[in-house]
């Protein structure tokens, strides 16, 4: 009989942060950004919007919708303290980047989330690479010659992907909740997918 695979879960250690990055990360704290007000969209609504995104900008629709499952539960969690906003946690200046003028309206705000995986699809070329970068920064990716070995940031590859494979909770790290300045991370370096050379990434196998 088949039995689905256990999701992938985030490792016990990881190596220390970096003191800044380009995403997520303590350097792009804008505590002073405005916050969004409720979603005016339901999940189903969030859903449809990603989608009609990911197809207009050729960018896995599953994959997409699994990276705005894990930034915000579908816009539940509008707000994040570090100032990132609305379905896809844009930072203010990742908005601007792409065009964004209203980081709260979920449809812009969606469509500049979805244009940002493209460029990073375009550039990586890998999901797991994807992920890492609209976590952590494409800078830390490019720095690290794959996925960085942040605790925070395996962690958010590892459920974009037990997500996207239907296995989000049934792990003990798939719903918990992410706060890097939170956390305290100590340990060797894991978790990276080499590159052989510069900017040839390798897909291989992710150790947790």
């Amino acid at each position: 009989m088949y039995q689905a695979p256990e999701p992938i879960g985030a490792p016990a250690a990881a190596a220390d942060d970096p003191e800044t990055n380009d995403n997520h990360f303590d350097s792009w704290i804008q505590p002073d950004t405005p916050a969004c007000g409720p979603s005016t969209a339901t999940p189903a609504e969030i859903t449809r919007l990603v989608v009609e995104a990911a197809q207009r900008h050729n960018v896995d629709a599953g994959f997409a919708v699994a990276v705005v499952t894990a930034e915000s539960r579908l816009d539940r969690l509008r707000n994040s303290p570090k100032g990132a906003r609305g379905p896809m946690q844009l930072m203010p200046a990742t908005a601007e980047r792409f065009g964004v003028t209203d980081i709260c309206d979920p449809e812009q705000n969606i469509d500049g989330g979805v244009r940002y995986l493209r460029a990073l699809t375009d550039e990586f070329r890998n999901p797991l690479l994807v992920a890492a970068a609209y976590n952590a920064g494409e800078g830390r990716v490019r720095e690290h010659g794959g996925i960085p070995p942040f605790k925070e940031t395996i962690g958010y590859v590892a459920e974009v992907l037990n997500i996207q494979m239907g296995l989000e909770g049934r792990g003990a790290t798939a719903s918990e909740p992410r706060d890097v300045a939170d956390e305290q991370r100590s340990g060797p370096v894991r978790g990276v997918i080499t590159s052989r050379e510069r900017r040839q990434w390798v897909g291989g196998v992710m150790h947790f």
